[in-house]
């Protein structure tokens, strides 16, 4: 069946399918009704890495049974027959009806007698995991006492990278407000008990190259703060040479196995750039309402764990600056960050005020083509993988 087919090459094809092969594939299964929109940008926001969003994908397809598995087996052949042939599909595949292209909708149908056997066999092998690992599960965590929030008191902080791409190549790109930003960053974070490194008019392979710089030192504070502002699309941010560093060359590269310093503490991104050039309709709403330490212990995370990242915008849509004033994310994370501090406010409060502060805004933006005026509407949003409370807490 193309299902078992498919779980059974899961792990190599996690590693084998590019981002832009991913995309299209997700692309294809929507326009084949396997997905619908939202599954789709579920996948492309909740995995930050191209090999997490391989992996939904698969998993996803393969839940919907073997009708939906052959479709995206079909669609890879098309998309990257390198991969299809190395992994041999065609020779996996037990079952393959062309008639039968119609996505399952719901649980496969149990239409033969084997699938009983591998029920049976299947619930066996699930039982036994569960008493065996029983005890291991329900157990009270060791840690159950452990510190809830991040330590934040080396002098400095931390390290605070700020990239900020204002003239490229192309003039017409010039980012004039770009100044503004990284200048509010600098404020803020050295205020926070950050060292402030700024990097003006990188190239995408400078920007890749710095980050992998970063990654290879010693990190003795307690936290890594990087704030990038260029243009960008759905895949990355632009450098100045109007080549596109795609994110996960600038977040990868600080992971617990790359950078082994930054094991457990904190890794903050903060972007601002576009991801598309989709535009944010508008909707009018009503608002109904305005320790000591303890003795350390050993345990293991996983190599992602103690992210943040931020963006200016949902994936797909525009965001929004002004040559004067600067962002409206930025601008918005900057006063909030300094106002937070000094409250005691964790980020995930301090990035929820931004949110709100931010959606609020409205403003009139050119458009370059038809040069008419068009409502601006922006929504940052934010994803982490922190395992606890953080808090920039001014020295």
């Amino acid at each position: 069946m193309a299902d078992e087919a498919l779980k059974r090459v899961r792990t190599h094809l996690k590693e084998s399918l590019t981002e832009t092969v991913i995309k299209q594939l997700l692309d294809d299964l929507k326009d084949e009704k396997v997905f619908g929109d939202e599954e789709v940008e579920s996948i492309l926001q909740e995995n930050l890495q191209r090999a997490d969003r391989a992996r939904c994908m698969i998993d996803s397809v393969t839940k919907k049974g073997p009708t939906a598995s052959c479709i995206l087996i079909d669609k890879l052949q098309e998309r990257d027959k390198n991969v299809y042939d190395k992994l041999e599909l065609h020779k996996r595949q037990t079952q393959h009806t062309p008639d039968s292209r119609k996505p399952a909708v719901g649980p496969p149908p149990e239409d033969e007698p084997m699938n009983k056997v591998r029920k049976n066999t299947q619930k066996r092998v699930e039982e036994k995991v569960s008493s065996s690992s029983r005890h291991e599960i329900f157990s009270p965590s060791p840690r159950q006492h452990e510190k809830e929030e991040y330590t934040m008191s080396s002098e400095p902080r931390g390290v605070c990278v700020i990239i900020s791409n204002e003239h490229f190549t192309n003039p017409r790109l010039n980012r004039e407000g770009s100044r503004k930003d990284a200048d509010a960053l600098e404020d803020v974070f050295r205020f926070l008990g950050f060292k402030v490194e700024v990097h003006k008019d990188l190239t995408a392979q400078k920007m890749k190259e710095l980050m992998r710089e970063y990654s290879e030192q010693q990190h003795d504070g307690d936290c890594w703060v990087c704030c990038v502002l260029s243009h960008g699309n759905s895949e990355g941010v632009l450098g100045c040479d109007v080549n596109l560093c795609p994110t996960e060359d600038i977040f990868s590269p600080f992971n617990g196995k790359n950078c082994p310093s930054l094991l457990g503490k904190p890794k903050v991104f903060f972007i601002q750039a576009c991801r598309g050039s989709k535009r944010q309709e508008k909707l009018v709403i009503s608002d109904d309402a305005v320790t000591p330490d303890t003795e350390k212990e050993s345990y293991s995370i996983p190599k992602d764990s103690d992210f943040l990242f931020a963006r200016s915008t949902v994936y797909g849509y525009e965001a929004y600056q002004s040559p004067e004033e600067g962002s409206w994310f930025i601008q918005s994370l900057c006063r909030h960050l300094r106002e937070g501090s000094e409250g005691g406010d964790d980020i995930l409060t301090v990035l929820t005020r931004v949110n709100d502060e931010v959606s609020k805004k409205e403003g009139k933006v050119k458009d370059k083509k038809t040069r008419q005026l068009y409502d601006a509407k922006e929504t940052p949003i934010s994803s982490f993988t922190l395992r606890k409370k953080l808090i920039f807490r001014k020295p």
